[in-house]
């Protein structure tokens, strides 16, 4: 971004110049106070300058509809859908969903890095925010015999990759627990990014353990105590409701009942079908349910929003607010 840009931004923020398009009398979702502010959004090459009283060269009358930021599925495997990130994206987009983080080992496991390209090249022409996380086990198991194989060395030359976040899901913890080198080494070498988890009844030691190498997220929970052992040691669960697991219900109904902060909690499917999604709908079905269990409204957007940009550290993504791109649902 350079300084011009930069002085442009300025000028459109202050008022002295019109900004390119102007979301106006909107009700804008603050995710950082929870509240609802009625306002106009300006917007300088897709992003956010300006939230208040603000003239555009295009307007568009918002008519008091709300306004908040695209959501996003923490986890999924697009391959799962059957279908490519373009033919995913096309259904996905209609729900709300702008950004998904994808995990693409099953791919890797048949195709190897070669699949992995392709996913990397399919996301760059879709009109949404496709990442992807790195598989850490490919194969799953020292015992399967499958289309490649990735090593520490075959990852090196995606680690620097804008639109890989990290390692993906860790599904060998014992490794992890036993010190393996080799699964240390792909931790290692994601350590400046995300380390997604994949784990379930781990004692208090060994989860410390999983945690202290560098496991930031876990889809795996099973009990509301396990939710909680994880929240305690500062990682983020991501609550499940897809076409296969659906952990929802039982998890938000702990956390209300045990009075838990939801701060470092978000949703994911870990995957849904493309029928199911457009029967009851993809990352926005999760705000509905909760919402309906009893969690503020208001919060359970965060949780698809602004809770899992930080954990994944899309500073650009997950609010409504000078500095964030113009990725924005209208409801």
């Amino acid at each position: 971004m350079s300084v011009e840009q930069k002085q442009k931004r300025v000028e459109i923020a202050l008022g002295r110049k019109k900004a390119d398009k102007v979301i106006k009398n909107a009700r804008i979702v603050n995710v950082f106070t929870n509240e609802i502010i009625p306002g106009d959004i300006a917007i300088h090459d897709s992003l956010i300058v300006g939230v208040g009283n603000y003239s555009g060269k295009e307007e568009i009358d918002a008519c008091g509809k709300y306004v908040c930021p695209g959501l996003i599925d923490s986890h999924v495997h697009i391959e799962s859908s059957m279908v490519t990130p373009a033919e995913f994206a096309k259904v996905v987009l209609q729900h709300g969903t702008t950004t998904v983080i994808a995990d693409p080992h099953e791919i890797a496991n048949v195709c190897g890095i070669e699949g992995i390209n392709f996913m990397l090249n399919e996301a760059k022409a879709v009109p949404m925010n496709i990442f992807y996380m790195m598989p850490s086990c490919v194969p799953a198991t020292p015992f399967e015999n499958n289309g490649a194989a990735l090593t520490a060395k075959v990852m090196e030359p995606f680690a620097g990759n804008p639109l890989i976040l990290g390692l993906g899901e860790v599904m060998n913890y014992p490794a992890v627990l036993a010190g393996d080198k080799d699964i240390l080494s792909k931790i290692e070498l994601f350590d400046n990014g995300v380390v997604d988890g994949h784990s379930s009844g781990l004692s208090e030691r060994e989860l410390c353990a999983y945690k202290a190498v560098g496991v930031m997220t876990n889809h795996e929970c099973t009990s509301i105590d396990e939710v909680i052992a994880h929240l305690r040691l500062g990682m983020y669960v991501q609550i499940r409701e897809g076409s296969a697991a659906r952990n929802l219900t039982d998890i938000i109904s702990g956390l209300i009942e045990r009075g838990v902060p939801l701060n470092r909690c978000v949703f994911c499917t870990d995957d849904k079908h493309l029928q199911d999604i457009s029967r009851e709908g993809h990352i926005n079905y999760n705000i509905k349910k909760a919402v309906s269990l009893g969690v503020d409204p208001i919060e359970a957007i965060k949780m698809a929003t602004i809770n899992p940009a930080q954990c994944y550290r899309l500073k650009r993504l997950g609010a409504v607010a000078p500095g964030y791109s113009a990725d924005l649902i209208v409801l």
